[in-house]
């Protein structure tokens, strides 16, 4: 596929330099998730991370749609990412249509538009931390390469995450995990400011967040912060595009 080849190099290429340079969980997990999405053609990309408290919580969603999709799994208990994680192997599910597990997630993954969904698990030291989501609108299967990639996108991502050497590894992650569930909230709730002061869809307020970080040269969760406690205008988004 001449196409993808193409696209490769950029793509890891950013990927990787985020783990070298100054970073943060939500700029590292951004990128891999638009990495899968140009590299593997998926519609939509997901990351759902074990949450030290307890539970798998949804830390990353490519649109609103997809996030959807995430919280019902770890809602529900179920799905492909949820086995993943539990059973610490990639889940391929090329058709929802001919599935007869998972009887309260899989109709409501339809009724949303996904027709396939690939897990695949995300590890550090040999324990399962997370579990990558490729989502497809139509019935898709992966060539051995290409689960190969998502499998090297996702221990990717791992390292942007971790940054750390020997014992304190998972350590570390643990408390990268807890300030991303709680970056997390506090973008969800500057994005739902921008929308509701903007009068605009939730996706298009979350690209002004993201757009707005990177062209001023910080991040998602510092301009969040901004938004939330008055020092940022939801205008400005806007003004600087």
């Amino acid at each position: 596929m001449p196409g993808v080849r193409d696209e490769v190099v950029p793509a890891l290429s950013e990927l990787t330099a985020s783990l070298v340079d100054r970073h943060d969980p939500d700029t590292v997990l951004r990128l891999m998730t638009a990495a899968c999405t140009r590299l593997l053609g998926a519609a939509a990309t997901g990351v759902m991370l074990i949450d030290p408290r307890g539970g798998i919580r949804v830390v990353s969603a490519s649109d609103e749609r997809s996030r959807f999709v995430e919280l019902l799994q770890a809602q529900v208990d179920e799905g492909p990412c949820v086995d993943c994680i539990k059973d610490s192997t990639a889940v391929f599910t090329a058709d929802l249509t001919a599935e007869d597990r998972w009887p309260e997630f899989r109709p409501a993954a339809l009724d949303a538009g996904y027709r396939a969904i690939h897990a695949i698990p995300m590890c550090l030291d040999g324990q399962v931390v997370g579990g990558l989501n490729l989502l497809y609108l139509e019935a898709t299967a992966l060539d051995s390469w290409q689960q190969r990639l998502a499998e090297m996108l996702s221990a990717l991502a791992v390292l942007g995450l971790s940054q750390e050497t020997g014992s304190t590894r998972v350590h570390r992650l643990t408390e990268r995990t807890l300030t991303t569930l709680n970056d997390g909230v506090h973008v969800a709730h500057a994005v739902g400011l921008v929308a509701g002061t903007l009068d605009i869809g939730v996706d298009d307020a979350r690209t002004l967040v993201v757009d707005y970080a990177r062209e001023h040269g910080t991040s998602v969760p510092e301009v969040a912060k901004a938004l939330t406690n008055g020092e940022l205008d939801p205008a400005a988004l806007v003004a600087t595009r």
